[in-house]
């Protein structure tokens, strides 16, 4: 028979509250219970909204007696507590270790290493922004807890706490830990100007919040099962991820009247599409699952960031979401053609910036489904703004109220309504030569760009001189790295100059190597010249589609590294001018690396 499973929810406890229990014996854990993994900044974005006041969910407990024959679980303290004690009453904690053991780690200070730490951490309050009213993640930092410094933080040392505008949490350990602090700051205030009487008001006042913060208490019936308890804190555990807009979509749409079972739609989908199975497996399936409904908002008409989402209308949503389904898998194919409208989108690449991809898929639907298939007109001006995004960044921050617009704007601008271009496309004539230094790029976005721009300049692997497969690729270095950090010519190069784009080409994937190893390319372009078919022309040709033109080539076997980065660096502009559709004044980036 089913355990009913009895709860009450009727009182909190403040952070101090845990605090004082903790180190009394009161709050325990039960043995069964997992490691404290929380890291730095996790404990830090918990402090964070605390100071600010946000929730941060409840606590799961079990009373317990202290009477030995009533424990139903051996009982363990709470990470960093100096000694082992038993309340006659108990309450173990089933949900919330992580919160309040990093709760008391900060108010503690404990000798004790965090999971991705060497040494203690010492977690501080920057003074000066509390005073003014700034509760950022700036406003929360961390320091070795063993360092003499860090000690006399603790033991507070006003003198070192105003010079280095660091309060410990230890101050809000408890009321009275808090009192002794204020006091005494306020006598040392009295012959020192570093502080005033008015800063320190201003301090209490803004971390009241922090003071007095109350975390709700749910409690489960003393006498439930041992079998329950367990059962209950394994689904908690082993379901407690974050929840996404998708999962409570589907505790929404689910009930009836609406019977949606969101999940079922997902599994068919990934099963009709074995690309947007790819996608998943690579992307993580709740980023797939939420650019699908993003996706769904854009077709329905409606903005997609996270609120809009949650709010999707359940009217014909079976059908919108297999409509979605269908245009995200429509806009992967074309993203990874290398044909004639492709995107030369890799699988170890993916999209430069992966927010556009709802964006993308609905303006070639619009495009290949309005009016005569297909508007090759349509899918031009998509392919403009898609390469003007991708090196203007314009997808490399918050995208959600972007999308909305792009969408609008070039779905406007492609069916005609709009005779000017969208502002993506506008402002990217002066962005791009601001955003994109092809002399220091070694990651993000644009890197995935030229990336992508090899594959569709037909690109051939060095060692086999076979076409490259967007689903097997690799990059390597065409200068080796070990060479020209040892010193080239006279020169050693840093990390960002052995790594540019401008140095980094694809190869069709084997085991991550490449055939030519470490060698110079004086040593390794005359061993592919002698191992092509076609010889010297046949080495030149292949080097083409990696944007190596002749004066590079000739660059490259007097190992002359500078001219060769300098003349790729002028191909690849070019092939981004023509992408775009504009003539950039390069100069601007020139400028910004003097």
């Amino acid at each position: 028979m089913p355990h009913d499973l009895n709860v009450s929810l009727n009182y909190n406890k403040d952070v101090q509250d845990i605090v004082s229990e903790i180190e009394s014996g009161k709050l325990v854990l039960p043995d069964f219970q997992r490691d404290f993994v929380w890291p730095t900044k996790q404990i830090g974005k918990l402090l964070e909204s605390i100071l600010n006041g946000y929730y941060i969910d409840t606590l799961l407990t079990l009373p317990v007696s202290g009477d030995p024959d009533n424990i139903p679980f051996p009982p363990r303290d709470v990470a960093g507590v100096p000694s082992s004690q038993t309340a006659n009453n108990m309450e173990m904690v089933l949900d919330g270790q992580q919160r309040i053991s990093s709760i008391y780690y900060a108010l503690t200070a404990p000798d004790l290493p965090l999971d991705n730490t060497t040494y203690p951490q010492l977690f501080c309050l920057k003074f000066s922004k509390i005073v003014n009213g700034e509760f950022d993640e700036d406003t929360i930092t961390w320091r070795r807890r063993d360092w003499d410094s860090s000690q006399r933080l603790i033991d507070n040392d006003y003198e070192l706490q105003m010079e280095r505008d660091l309060i410990p949490f230890t101050v809000f350990r408890s009321k009275d830990a808090f009192e002794e602090w204020r006091w005494g700051l306020e006598d040392y205030a009295q012959s020192h100007d570093s502080v005033t009487r008015e800063d320190i008001q201003q301090f209490e006042r803004n971390t009241g919040t922090f003071r007095g913060y109350d975390i709700p208490i749910i409690e489960l019936d003393p006498d439930t099962p041992d079998t329950v308890v367990v059962q209950t804190f394994e689904r908690i555990n082993t379901q407690g991820l974050d929840l996404g807009v998708f999962d409570i979509l589907t505790a929404r749409l689910y009930p009836s009247p609406h019977n949606i079972n969101l999940r079922d739609l997902w599994d068919e989908s990934i099963d009709q599409y074995p690309r947007i199975e790819t996608y998943s497996d690579n992307s993580g399936s709740k980023t797939a699952r939420e650019r699908i409904l993003k996706t769904l908002a854009l077709y329905r008409g409606t903005e997609c960031k996270d609120a809009s989402l949650r709010e999707l209308k359940p009217d014909n949503f079976e059908s919108d979401w297999k409509s979605a389904a269908s245009i995200i898998d429509r806009a992967l194919e074309k993203a990874k053609s290398t044909e004639v409208g492709g995107l030369g989108v890799t699988e170890k690449y993916g999209f430069p910036y992966g927010s556009i991809l709802p964006t993308i898929a609905n303006l070639i639907y619009l495009a290949e489904e309005g009016g005569t298939y297909p508007n090759q007109e349509a899918l031009e001006k998509i392919r403009q703004w898609y390469w003007v995004s991708t090196f203007s960044r314009r997808y490399s921050g918050s995208s959600d109220t972007i999308s909305y617009q792009d969408y609008n704007e070039v779905k406007d601008w492609i069916k005609g309504s709009r005779s000017e271009p969208p502002e993506a496309i506008q402002e990217g004539r002066n962005l791009i030569p601001i955003e994109l230094s092809l002399d220091t790029t070694t990651r993000g976005g644009p890197y995935d760009g030229v990336m992508s721009l090899l594959v569709l300049n037909g690109a051939k692997d060095f060692g086999t001189f076979e076409s490259i497969n967007v689903h097997q690729v690799d990059d390597h270095h065409i200068f080796p790295n070990a060479q020209l950090k040892n010193g080239l010519n006279g020169n050693s190069y840093d990390k960002t100059e052995r790594n540019k784009i401008l140095n980094r080409t694809i190869i069709q994937y084997r085991n991550n190597r490449f055939k030519y190893g470490d060698d110079l390319p004086s040593v390794y372009i005359p061993d592919m010249i002698e191992e092509h078919p076609r010889g010297e022309q046949g080495v030149r040709e292949l080097l083409q589609g990696h944007f190596i033109n002749d004066e590079a080539f000739q660059a490259l076997l007097n190992d002359d590294y500078e001219a060769f980065c300098e003349s790729r660096k002028q191909a690849i502009r070019q092939t981004i001018e023509d992408k775009t559709k504009m003539d950039l004044d390069w100069s601007v980036t020139e400028a910004r690396l003097q």
